[in-house]
């Protein structure tokens, strides 16, 4: 197992969103079809606010909760997920980014998940089950929106 503070699986997270921006982005410029962009803009646009998100609270945190030591479950290496992050490199239409975009959304709610059970207190478990709750609470908006742009 391999251990790490909790301030560096947020900077991950962090980046793992920016990551996806970044995809979301390229694919949109590559697009010709004005809903797959709209579509793809508007998905880099929220993986924008959520690593902004993340960022700010990074900043404001509690110091204490931020240097708590992690430990690393054999069931969920966080050093592999970049990998993970669906390409999305065969986005032909509208129903293959939305599961593009709930499969991002399950790698993170399931790694939350599991940090939540792993946690060491009460503190830690809590955060995780709300970083949890706002993945699913963000998936759900996003499918939301992609399918009122798919119904136009």
């Amino acid at each position: 197992m391999a251990f790490k503070q909790l301030k560096d699986l947020i900077e991950w997270i962090t980046e793992y969103h920016e990551l996806l921006e970044q995809q979301y982005e390229m694919l949109a410029d590559a697009q010709t079809d004005e809903r797959m962009q709209m579509a793809l803009s508007f998905l880099a646009s929220r993986e924008h606010i959520q690593a902004e998100a993340m960022e700010d609270f990074l900043q404001d945190a509690d110091d204490d909760l931020m240097d708590a030591w992690l430990v690393d479950s054999q069931q969920f290496d966080s050093r592999r997920i970049p990998g993970q992050i669906p390409a999305c490199t065969g986005c032909h239409d509208i129903q293959d980014i939305l599961k593009n975009i709930l499969g991002s959304h399950k790698t993170l709610t399931e790694m939350y998940e599991l940090r939540a059970k792993l946690a060491q207190n009460n503190r830690e478990a809590e955060l995780f089950r709300e970083l949890a709750s706002s993945q699913q609470a963000e998936a759900r908006l996003q499918s939301r929106d992609i399918g009122r742009l798919e119904m136009y």
